[in-house]
This record gives C-alpha cells, sequence and structure tokens, in this order.
C-alpha cells in the first residue's frame, strides 16, 4: 500500500516527466509551424507585389514560315531565308539590325532549319524557283524583295545581301 501511496503522492506533485517532455514537444512544434507559416505569409506577400508591374507583351510577327511569304499585308518588303543553326552565319545580326534601323520597307525572316520549312530548301545542286509558295524552293541565305506579294528580286550573293540590310 505504500507504493501506491507515493505514486500518488509523486503525480499530485506535478506531471510525469514523459507528459511533460510531450508537451513541450507540441509547444515548440506548434512555435515553428506559426513561424514558418508567417515567413512563407510575408515571402509570398513580397513576390506578388513583384508581379503587379505591367509588362507590354507584343507578338513576334517578323518570323515568318516560308509558305507564308507570299501572302503578307505590306505591298513591298522583303524575306530572308536562313538557316538559324548556322553559328558561323551574320544574318541573324544584319536581321536584327535591320529591323531596328530600317521602317520604310519590312523585312520578314524564315529559318530554314525550322522543320515546317525543310520542304522548302533546295539541295546544293538544284535551282531556286519562285513562282508560288506552293513550288517555292530556296536555299540558305536568300533574301527576295516582294512587290505586291509577287516576286520582284532574288539575291542569293552574301555580299549583296549584307549591302541590302545595311542601307
Amino acid at each position: 500500500m505504500f507504493n501506491m501511496n507515493k505514486k500518488y503522492l509523486d503525480t499530485k506533485k506535478g506531471l510525469p516527466s514523459e507528459v511533460k517532455t510531450g508537451i513541450i514537444i507540441v509547444v515548440v512544434a506548434v512555435i515553428l509551424l506559426l513561424f514558418m507559416y508567417f515567413l512563407t505569409t510575408k515571402i509570398l506577400a513580397e513576390d506578388s507585389s513583384d508581379d503587379t508591374k505591367v509588362t507590354e507583351n507584343s507578338i513576334q510577327y517578323d518570323k515568318i514560315l516560308a509558305g507564308e511569304s507570299f501572302n503578307q499585308n505590306d505591298s513591298e518588303y522583303y524575306v530572308i531565308y536562313y538557316d538559324s543553326s548556322d553559328e558561323y552565319s551574320t544574318i541573324g545580326s544584319l536581321i536584327s539590325s535591320y529591323q531596328l534601323n530600317n521602317t520604310t520597307t519590312k523585312l520578314y525572316s524564315v529559318d530554314l532549319s525550322d522543320g515546317m520549312n525543310k520542304k522548302y530548301v533546295i539541295d546544293s545542286d538544284g535551282s531556286i524557283v519562285t513562282d508560288n509558295a506552293s513550288s517555292l524552293r530556296v536555299k540558305d541565305n536568300t533574301l527576295i524583295k516582294f512587290k505586291d506579294n509577287k516576286v520582284d528580286e532574288v539575291v542569293t550573293d552574301i555580299n549583296e545581301i549584307t549591302s541590302i540590310l545595311n542601307s
């Protein structure tokens, strides 16, 4: 009987150590969860304030498919056919420079490395065909000037292309 009274007296003094440890763990976990919650909401609030900046989106109309060469809305325009995967080509920088500096005659670009344009590329021994969109065949680094959706001029010499696009 004496043992039972001792246990009763120990519990009267306070909680057993296992219960104390459990309560401490629960309290620390709740504090950590609350800290993480407030930290997360603060970070998300900062991120959402960055999202409120208005950015103007523009659709890029200067890059077209080869089949669209004959049906642009401009009365006079150039279409350059080039291979963007050629790392030694300067055509990409010529196109950018022309589009930034020239506002009189529109320049459209056709990337011949694009899978949709592969059927318009001729072999090295083939000849360029510019009758219409369905029979169009060009080679890398070809510049065609269109007037009223008809071919006006075809340039394949890289020096001539450079001269036209730099003017």
